[in-house]
């Protein structure tokens, strides 16, 4: 599962899933629905962050330390609680740009269902991991010489930390290789506790497979050489939960 500061748990095409009309509002309306996406997820960001500090009887300090919201993972109410708010601010803005009444009554249901999304996620509570580990950025590719034959080729990488929990796989980077080349792949930016890297490479983004058998070391290159290794698992979609945290709601006695 990825983690929330990841970034949007939810694709456009998971939104228009969702609301069959979103697509055809937002090309009348001249709505961006990815940035519309992106600032559900900032709104929930912000929201997490402030439960997190909010403050918590001397007690529970001792036995459950303060959490961050990088250690929150994505489960399906806080997927539902991000989709739910970006159709939301889409149907927003689709309202005060027509002053459509059809908008309006999509507004204000998508603005109910986002309560009633983050009831259910509160009611869940938060799943986190000890270690977080952040999703990668796409490699640097490159060639080098070899026996290959050449074509397009795709390449992922993912961080993994010191507990051996893998990030999210990185969105892949794609090079055309000439023949007699072989693709090289560089995972770039390594996050500070990350002990090493997978890579998944492939003839296609959705045919990539994990390449390496060891962990490859910060910093290294890895040389893709099409057929070595076959029978390797697609990439991951992030590290799993390892702890529990309930929300409580508390009244706080001034």
């Amino acid at each position: 599962m990825a983690l929330f500061v990841d970034g949007p748990a939810n694709t456009v095409d998971q939104l228009a899933d969702e609301d069959s009309g979103l697509l055809q509002t937002a090309q009348i309306c001249g709505i961006n629905v990815t940035k519309k996406l992106w600032l559900a997820w900032e709104e929930i960001r912000s929201d997490l962050h402030v439960w997190l500090i909010r403050p918590r009887p001397m007690l529970e300090l001792v036995w459950q330390p303060s959490l961050r919201v990088n250690q929150i993972v994505v489960n399906e109410p806080l997927r539902r609680w991000e989709r739910m708010n970006a159709l939301a601010y889409v149907y927003r803005d689709a309202y005060f740009s027509q002053l459509v009444d059809r908008y309006q009554a999509k507004w204000d249901e998508y603005v109910a269902l986002t309560r009633s999304a983050r009831e259910v996620f509160v009611g869940a509570g938060l799943e986190l991991v000890n270690d977080p580990i952040s999703k990668a950025q796409p490699p640097a590719l490159s060639t080098t010489a070899g026996a290959g034959s050449g074509g397009v080729f795709y390449a992922s990488v993912a961080w993994v930390n010191a507990e051996g929990m893998e990030g999210q796989a990185s969105d892949p980077s794609s090079i055309t290789v000439a023949a007699g080349e072989y693709m090289t792949v560089t995972a770039v930016a390594p996050p500070a506790n990350a002990t090493g890297f997978n890579v998944y490479a492939g003839a296609a983004p959705n045919a990539m497979t994990l390449q390496n058998t060891t962990l490859l070391t910060t910093g290294s290159t890895y040389t893709y050489a099409p057929g070595q290794v076959t029978g390797g698992r697609a990439p991951g979609c992030g590290q799993t939960t390892q702890f529990w945290r309930p929300l409580v709601r508390t009244m706080l006695r001034g």
